[in-house]
C-alpha cells in the first residue's frame, strides 16, 4: 500500500524515496507534498530507468509492518 508516488528528496539516501503516506517515505523521511515534485512510481520501467534507484531503506521495507504500524497494529 503506497500512494503511488516516489520523491528524490536529496537527502543522501542514494536514490528515490517510496511515498507511503501522503508526506512520508517508507524510510520515515517526512516532507511537504505541496512543495516537493512527486513522481508517479513508473510500472514497467526499462532497466536504466532512474526509479530502478530507490532508497536502500526503502527498498527493504515490508509494506505489511508499515501498514500495521499506521493501523496501530504493530507488535514488533
Amino acid at each position: 500500500m503506497t500512494t503511488g508516488y516516489v520523491v528524490n528528496l536529496d537527502n543522501g539516501h542514494g536514490g528515490f524515496c517510496v511515498e507511503s503516506l501522503v508526506g512520508v517515505t517508507y524510510c520515515g523521511e517526512t516532507f511537504d507534498p505541496t512543495t516537493v515534485e512527486r513522481e508517479l512510481y513508473a510500472v514497467d520501467r526499462d532497466h536504466d530507468h532512474p526509479h530502478n534507484t530507490l532508497c536502500f531503506d526503502c527498498s527493504k521495507a515490508d509494506s505489511r509492518k508499515v501498514r500495521s504500524a499506521v493501523r496501530g497494529e504493530f507488535k514488533g
